[in-house]
């Protein structure tokens, strides 16, 4: 165990160290695409005047990339250690509880565009 709390702060290094640069890449572009996919259903609500829904969605996604924006720059040494978890990856209750609980809220949205978008009521 070289280094603290491995499993939580630093969960990034440890996939780094087992998985290389491809496994870095991989946890990047995937984190990029669940922030790009809650900025499209945030405009997809936009469109469809739910404002409040809309939002919410953006701030889900804008509250996951600043958390992961700071976790992987603690990572590389550019920060310094916040104790802030790497979401739906790093292991913390309270932490990755409100992370599911966020990306919950945004599928509702999602599902409700979709629901608005086929002319049915929500």
């Amino acid at each position: 165990h070289y280094l603290p709390e491995a499993h939580t702060d630093f969960i990034l290094a440890v996939i780094g160290e087992e998985f290389g640069f491809i496994g870095v890449l991989v946890m990047i572009v995937l984190f990029y695409w669940m922030v790009r996919r809650c900025f499209d259903i945030g405009r997809t609500a936009l469109q469809l005047d739910r404002t409040f829904a809309g939002l919410v969605a953006k701030g889900m996604g804008i509250w996951i990339g600043w958390q992961t924006f700071i976790n992987m720059g603690v990572n590389l040494g550019l920060l310094p250690t916040k104790g802030l978890t790497l979401p739906l990856v790093s292991y913390g209750g309270s932490g990755i509880l409100m992370n599911c609980v966020a990306l919950a809220i945004v599928l509702r949205i999602d599902y409700e565009n979709r629901v608005l978008m086929r002319g049915g009521k929500v």
